[in-house]
């Protein structure tokens, strides 16, 4: 399913072209899912787990807050490199094509994801506005989004400065986002 949105769009996808790529025949695919809209959920749900899991599998305790922070953003985007269909499936499909219910997902993925940068006001002095923390998830997924549609998921590892930078300069000064992006070039160089 993740693939064939990836190749046609959700709403062009048919699931006999479904059974075909996965070398299915309708009456298992019919055990399994009620109609196209179930398994594509099933999907959603599937990607949302494994983000999930990357992302507190990267977090190290005992490791100074930005490292863990940095970790599970790589991880992420690892993951969605990894899974380039699924990527798409979960970033845009989900929020565009699909029913209400796959937006519903991606929306909880963002209040997670949020979480995340909301543990950086823990360090920030800045009287940043409360949706700063939007703001600044919503530039790292136009950056994610951009590359996914242009075909370029490999390259979603190497954002991690930009999304870095993107992310805590509404709550850190200048220096400081620039300073925090450079540990995320080491942490690229260091191989993750």
């Amino acid at each position: 399913m993740a693939a064939e949105c990836a190749a046609v769009g959700y709403r062009r996808v048919q699931i006999a072209d479904v059974l075909v790529r996965a070398c299915l025949d309708r009456a298992t695919f019919d055990r399994h899912f009620q109609d196209k809209q179930d398994c594509a959920l099933a999907v959603v749900d599937q990607i949302l787990a494994e983000t999930a899991r990357a992302v507190l599998d990267a977090d190290r305790p005992g490791l100074p807050e930005w490292q863990r922070l940095l970790a599970a953003t790589m991880a992420l985007l690892e993951l969605f490199a990894a899974r380039p269909s699924y990527a798409r499936l979960a970033c845009i499909e989900a929020r565009h094509g699909m029913p209400a219910e796959a937006y519903e997902r991606y929306a909880a993925g963002l209040r997670i994801l949020s979480s995340l940068i909301d543990r950086i006001r823990t360090f920030a002095s800045s009287m940043a506005p409360p949706t700063a923390t939007r703001g600044a998830l919503g530039g790292a997924e136009i950056l994610i989004r951009r590359e996914l549609i242009a075909g370029r998921a490999d390259r979603l590892p190497s954002l991690l400065p930009d999304i870095t930078y993107g992310t805590v300069v509404p709550f850190l000064d200048q220096q400081e986002a620039l300073r925090h992006a450079e540990l995320a070039r080491e942490l690229i160089r260091d191989g993750g």
